[in-house]
């Protein structure tokens, strides 16, 4: 399994959605290798000298958890800004302690609650003379499901998400997350579907300066990413690799990847030096409007096959000696 971080960038050639560009890959190996079980009472005597070297190497090995490779490339990623403000927009399943209270001062992050997680009020003011050391945390608040069941007023807010015109219902408020980020207050933005066909559903972020529009839009981002793994195993190989040796593992998705992103730079490019790119018109796709990875990719081949194939490599120059051509009579005589 792959831990992948992506720069999401509003490419003009994206719809206004923007594409997702993998910059750097983990591999994670859990605790079963290969589809195997790793029971005490299981024999490990089979397989061939590969097979044992591979299992010896596992288990010497320390296996780091998804949630430490992420805050190694978050960390990383932040040095590269410089001291500019950088948002990781992460599932919920990665918003753990690990991420969210050893990650850089100026690292963001932006992700899904849970409707059952446990909420406290910041610590009060401590009183003149009170001994004892500072509270770290307030009173317990309700949870979040059943502030939404008592929640009688709701704010509307027009967005943009995943290319659609929405209006949703949204609540906001501050808490402290205790069990996740114990020194630092959210902000928790509750969504509510007036047509009914959604869940409620709760995000946050850890910079308080930003609104619920900018959470719910960050957070929207996240699926480009998903459409990068889907385009990077359909038309790349980024999921069909069949590889035993280490560094085949090592390489041949992060490849896949990285030619996922320089096909995305290529078009970027392309279009600032006054380029075109357009799609096959399809009768099943009447109602497109913007290209896909696959028109890009396309344009690409043609545009590599136009330009290193189809013209001459050098120019077509004349002997300096021709040879005569024969005569009338030395060809009837032949």
């Amino acid at each position: 399994m792959w831990v992948v971080l992506a720069l999401w960038i509003p490419l003009p050639c994206g719809s206004g959605r923007g594409f997702a560009l993998p910059v750097l890959f983990r591999l994670y190996v859990g605790a079963k290798r290969g589809g195997e079980r790793q029971r005490a009472a299981q024999a490990q005597t089979r397989g061939g000298p590969r097979l044992q070297a591979a299992r010896t190497a596992h288990a010497e090995r320390r296996q780091a958890t998804k949630l430490e490779l992420l805050r190694e490339m978050a960390a990383l990623v932040a040095h590269w800004a410089e001291g500019r403000t950088v948002y990781l927009v992460v599932d919920s399943a990665y918003a753990g302690r690990t991420v969210l209270e050893d990650r850089p001062a100026n690292v963001h992050v932006v992700s899904r609650l849970r409707l059952d997680a446990a909420l406290y009020a910041p610590p009060p003011p401590r009183r003149p003379g009170q001994k004892g050391r500072p509270r770290r945390r307030g009173d317990r608040l309700p949870a979040l499901a059943q502030l939404i069941a008592r929640r009688r007023r709701w704010s509307a807010l027009p967005l943009v998400l995943y290319g659609r015109a929405v209006t949703p219902r949204i609540f906001t408020l501050d808490a402290l997350w205790y069990g996740a980020l114990r020194a630092q207050l959210i902000r928790i933005v509750v969504v509510r579907d007036p047509s009914g066909r959604r869940h409620d559903e709760a995000f946050f972020c850890t910079d308080l300066g930003r609104d619920a529009a900018f959470v719910l839009q960050t957070y929207a981002h996240r699926w480009t990413l998903e459409v990068t793994f889907h385009d990077s195993k359909q038309h790349l190989g980024f999921g069909q690799a069949q590889n035993q040796t280490p560094q085949a593992v090592a390489r041949t998705a992060p490849f896949a990847g990285v030619v996922y992103s320089l096909v995305l730079l290529w078009a970027a490019a392309h279009l600032q030096h006054g380029g075109s790119l357009s799609w096959i018109v399809r009768p099943w796709y009447r109602s497109k409007t913007a290209v896909a990875f696959p028109d890009l990719l396309t344009a690409l081949r043609q545009d590599l096959w136009m330009t290193r194939f189809s013209q001459s490599p050098l120019p077509v120059r004349r002997p300096q000696n021709p040879a005569p051509l024969p005569r009338p009579s030395q060809r009837r005589a032949a």
